[in-house]
């Protein structure tokens, strides 16, 4: 009997759990003359109300202020907009080779046709990826490598190997973790962990994964980051009849942007019958590769 998923994306990955807005800088005003009595202490005042407020205003108002570049980015929200876009996209985009109909997304928008297109990843900027191989074979980095590669060719999507990292699973994690990885969106983690530290493992759940993403004061959202959990059960043996590399590669579709099937023949179908992507799953990446470019986030 194949053992049951019933995986989902961890909470905190919805595209409108927590949007945040912003715009890229605009051009500098024209320059003010200033009398030559003026001291510094009124720039000290702003730029302390800039690092304890206008990341948080601004945003809001889709203004991204010139000056906004001087706030260290421990007292922001979210990184400098449009880090690592380049003009257009970084890999062709991909055409299924077999057209098949059976994928999902997990969410959807509005473009500014009024057509309703998947959220994506930028394709004109890398997905940077991190693994911590705390509990984990000794060739899990070397796998998630290797599904990765498969998700670049299935895509026409970047991604970048940042290698190994000591980073604790954390249902809750922040997309901006200036701290540990610098004035970037956070890459995404891909680890083991157990039910008492992502509680959404527990039961019969073998791993959650799935992306989080920012919505651009233009209104269109894009995901930057995300998390992919295995569940140690996995590695006891006996106890699951699902091989971990093949939940692995479901988890990464979800970090992508696919959602479950009903169709039995497709790896995004919930219960564990296949371990490598099909035809369906095959098409719903490849139109989840054509996304626009994000410079705004």
């Amino acid at each position: 009997m194949p053992f049951r998923r019933r995986d989902r994306p961890p909470p905190g990955w919805s595209p409108s759990s927590d949007p945040r807005a912003w715009s890229p800088a605009p051009a500098p005003l024209p320059a003010r003359r200033r009398r030559r009595a003026a001291t510094v202490l009124p720039w000290l005042v702003v730029l302390t109300v800039a690092a304890v407020y206008g990341t948080r205003w601004l945003p809001a108002l889709g203004v991204e202020a010139p000056w906004l570049a001087l706030v260290p980015a421990s007292a922001r929200d979210h990184p400098r907009p449009g880090v690592e876009e380049a003009d257009g996209r970084l890999a062709p985009a991909v055409v299924p080779a077999t057209p098949a109909t059976s994928f999902a997304f997990l969410a959807t928008q509005r473009d500014s046709t009024g057509a309703t297109v998947p959220v994506t990843w930028s394709p004109c900027r890398p997905i940077h990826v991190v693994v911590d191989p705390t509990g984990a074979p000794a060739d899990f980095a070397a796998q998630v490598q290797a599904a990765t590669a498969e998700l670049a060719a299935a895509t026409g999507l970047t991604f970048v190997d940042d290698g190994v990292v000591a980073e604790p699973a954390d249902p809750d994690r922040d997309a901006f973790l200036p701290d540990r990885y610098g004035d970037r969106w956070a890459p995404v983690l891909v680890r083991f962990a157990d039910a008492a530290t992502v509680p959404s493992l527990a039961g019969d759940v073998v791993g959650v994964g799935g992306p989080q993403s920012v919505t651009d004061a233009r209104g269109r959202t894009s995901h930057v980051t995300g998390v992919v959990y295995l569940d140690t059960d996995l590695l006891r043996p006996g106890l699951t009849a699902t091989p971990w590399p093949a939940v692995l590669r479901h988890e990464l579709a979800h970090l992508v942007g696919l959602d479950h099937v009903d169709d039995p023949t497709q790896l995004m179908n919930p219960v564990a019958t296949v371990s490598t992507f099909q035809a369906g799953d095959l098409a719903g990446l490849a139109a989840l590769g054509q996304g626009a470019c994000a410079p705004g986030v």
